[in-house]
């Protein structure tokens, strides 16, 4: 049998990779799907127009800090025309209102295509949330954008294929297509109201729709589902699902992940997180993911990765960088000197968890002669049955190797293979 072992390589506290190196001479070792660490960062762009981000009192892109903490996945959400103020909007009681979302386009088609381009560049996987409205769609609310208006159902459910596809057609023609594409955001209620409110077949209709554009533009796009940790999403799916595969035969095997909402306020502890998530695992074939959460960072990522390895998918934390709403804790934080919104402690949890789950690449091959000559010296074939991960990591001075053995003991050296 290979023996497996994780090789994580630092330089300070930045994760900068992680092999995998097998030990028995011809052998490979398979390769685990990658936890996803993802964030939805879509108020990045508008944002940057007065704001920088800080790591360790340096000013990065907002993008690069979060790929070095070890996230490998963005989301990021799209209106149809989030310039469009909708009729039924009316400000709250603090005389805020939902429309227009944005006067400059932001989060719509072409704003989108450039911060995707960003993702792609910084080698990072991207989850688009088709949100089917011109402002926010959520349990509260899902207003049927301004231009569709006039749709009859049939007319409705031509348009969502039709808009998907021709919005994925500009993503691609951008060279930014979409790893995986969310229909509808936070859909317990159904989508586009009144037309997919209050009727479960017609919800199944317009989503069946929605993931049709998807497969209209590329087949292998995965599609998440995105309910809420509420309302029993168990039962939810299973009646989407059941629903879906009246509206065309199979098309609920279309869907790959099923990804909830989780903020305690509304939600409960994370014990109601890891029944619902449990509940799921036990009666679906099906990736599950926590799409929205805000607070409890490492506990809400030790459910979700605790669940069965051919179930788990990962987490997309909320607008980390200054979501406070909702009692939520975000990864930044807002000061004076210089002014900007810095990292806190609870950032730092990630390059830790990127190591306990271990999101390795997806090639299966090994390590470049230069690895594996350094890991070479402090490896032998009387030691290697005893060794769990090795961290390669610069100290200010030199590289060391720190050899974790299982039996939970830890040995320092250098590249020479001198212990220290």
């Amino acid at each position: 049998m290979a023996k497996k072992i994780y090789i994580y390589i630092y330089m300070g506290n930045k994760i900068l990779l992680i092999l995998t190196l097998c030990l028995t001479v011809g052998t490979v070792c398979a390769q685990n799907e990658p936890y996803v660490l993802g964030a939805d960062i879509s108020w990045m762009q508008q944002d940057e127009k007065s704001t920088k981000y800080y790591r360790n009192g340096q000013a990065k892109d907002l993008l690069l800090i979060l790929k070095e903490s070890g996230f490998n996945y963005i989301r990021l959400r799209l209106f149809v025309d989030p310039t469009a103020k909708v009729t039924e909007d009316k400000p709250n009681s603090d005389g805020w209102s939902a429309s227009p979302y944005s006067t400059a386009g932001y989060c719509g088609l072409d704003s989108t295509i450039k911060v995707a381009k960003r993702v792609k560049e910084a080698g990072m996987k991207f989850l688009l949330d088709f949100h089917y409205s011109d402002t926010w769609a959520d349990p509260g609310k899902q207003y049927k954008p301004m231009s569709w208006r006039n749709l009859n159902f049939t007319q409705l459910t031509e348009k969502v294929r039709s808009y998907t596809k021709e919005s994925l057609q500009k993503f691609k023609e951008a060279g930014v297509l979409p790893d995986m594409v969310q229909v509808g955001n936070e859909v317990v209620g159904g989508m586009i109201h009144p037309d997919g409110q209050g009727n479960t077949q017609n919800f199944a209709t317009l989503v069946n729709a929605g993931i049709n554009g998807v497969k209209d533009v590329d087949p292998n796009i995965k599609i998440m589902m995105h309910t809420i940790n509420d309302k029993n999403p168990n039962s939810w799916l299973t009646t989407l699902k059941s629903n879906l595969n009246k509206v065309e035969a199979n098309a609920a095997n279309k869907i790959d992940v099923i990804g909830l909402s989780y903020y305690p306020k509304w939600h409960g502890n994370v014990d109601s997180l890891k029944r619902a998530l449990t509940a799921i695992a036990n009666n679906h074939n099906i990736k599950i993911a926590v799409a929205e959460y805000a607070d409890f960072h490492r506990q809400v990522n030790d459910v979700v990765y605790n669940l069965p390895s051919n179930k788990r998918l990962g987490t997309f934390v909320w607008e980390p960088q200054r979501f406070d709403g909702d009692d939520s804790k975000p990864l930044f934080d807002w000061k004076n000197n210089p002014a900007g919104r810095h990292s806190n402690a609870l950032l730092e949890l990630y390059p830790q968890m990127a190591i306990d789950y271990a999101p390795l690449p997806s090639s299966s091959s090994q390590p470049s002669s230069s690895s594996s000559e350094a890991i070479t010296p402090i490896l032998n074939a009387n030691s290697v049955e005893n060794v769990e991960s090795i961290r390669m990591y610069f100290d200010g001075s030199r590289v060391l190797i720190k050899k974790t053995l299982s039996n939970g003991k830890v040995r320092v050296f250098d590249l020479k293979g001198k212990e220290r």
